[in-house]
């Protein structure tokens, strides 16, 4: 998903690092600007984070909520993806894991 890559790196690295990165052409400076968000453990893992703050309020109001539809949107509307009932066991498992109700 480059184009989502190169917003993440633009909001924790900056624009002109990012068009830096991107002056290499082709794949190389697809490479580069995906190097800018693997620089380090918080960049690398930031991004989920990251994912949450570009979605509203409804979506979020969703997640709270825990609702399948809020989960659907998020990735819909805020990662960018499908809402694919595969990743559903993935997310049941991780609301079960942090205490909340599957």
């Amino acid at each position: 998903m480059p184009p989502v890559i190169k917003k993440y790196a633009a909001a924790v690295a900056g624009a002109q690092s990012v068009a830096t990165a991107e002056a290499a052409g082709g794949d190389a400076g697809l490479e580069a600007v995906l190097a800018l968000v693997n620089s380090d453990d918080e960049k690398s893992f930031g991004s989920a984070p990251w994912f949450l703050t570009t979605c509203s309020p409804e979506v979020r109001a969703g997640l709270v909520a825990e609702t399948v539809v809020g989960w659907h949107a998020f990735l819909t509307q805020c990662v960018g993806t499908t809402a694919d009932a595969a990743r559903d066991d993935s997310w049941i498992a991780a609301k079960k894991f942090m205490g909340a109700a599957a």
